[in-house]
């Protein structure tokens, strides 16, 4: 099937250029929850560019955070088995404080900080 991009917008043609791209090359995308348990992070403070986290108790009591970053998840749940590597790619919303603003702002996609981010998650 053949699709004509000049009926998507400039941002639109990217996403499906880059999608084109990473799974031409292997890579699978990765599709998470907007919400991780706050351990996670908590767990791995070092590894977030600012230790600043929304959180809030859900209705199953558990505390949640409002993802900061989607690599810990990935690294989380898809686990390959031993001695296999697995390649993904994500453009995911996050939701990081901004230092311009002093306010949390989500990145969304195809827009100023859009995360197309591909990675190999491997297990020895």
């Amino acid at each position: 099937m053949q699709l004509d991009l000049s009926r998507f917008s400039p941002a639109e043609r990217s996403t499906l250029q880059l999608r084109v791209l990473y799974e031409g090359a292997g890579y699978r995308k990765f599709r998470c929850s907007h919400f991780e348990e706050y351990s996670l992070y908590q767990q791995n403070e070092r590894f977030l560019s600012d230790s600043q986290v929304i959180t809030f108790t859900d209705l199953d009591g558990k505390l949640r955070a409002i993802k900061p970053d989607v690599t810990l998840s990935i690294a989380k749940n898809a686990q390959p088995a031993a001695g296999e590597c697995k390649k993904y790619y994500y453009t995911e919303q996050i939701c990081r404080p901004s230092r311009e603003s002093h306010t949390f702002s989500e990145d969304q996609p195809d827009g100023p900080g859009v995360h197309w981010r591909p990675g190999r998650l491997c297990r020895g």
